[in-house]
C-alpha cells in the first residue's frame, strides 16, 4: 500500500495543478475583457478619424469660397 508521504505528495500534486487552471482561465478572461476594450477604444478613435477628414475638407472648401470672395 501507498505510504502517506507518496498519498500527500499526489493529492498535493493535483492541487497544485488545479490551481494553476483555474489562474490561467482568469487571466484568459481577463485579456479578453482588455481586448475588447481596446478594440472599443479603436472603433471610437476611427470615427473620430472619419470625422475629423470630412472636417478637413469643409475647412478647405471654406478657405477657398474665403480666398474667392477676397478676390471679388
Amino acid at each position: 500500500m501507498m505510504s502517506d508521504v507518496i498519498i500527500v505528495a499526489v493529492i498535493t500534486g493535483i492541487c497544485s495543478v488545479i490551481g494553476q487552471w483555474l489562474i490561467s482561465r482568469e487571466r484568459e478572461v481577463r485579456l479578453d475583457e482588455r481586448l475588447k476594450s481596446v478594440e472599443k477604444k479603436l472603433d471610437e478613435h476611427n470615427g473620430y478619424a472619419k470625422k475629423f477628414e470630412s472636417i478637413q475638407i469643409d475647412i478647405a472648401k471654406i478657405s477657398t469660397e474665403i480666398k474667392n470672395l477676397k478676390e471679388g
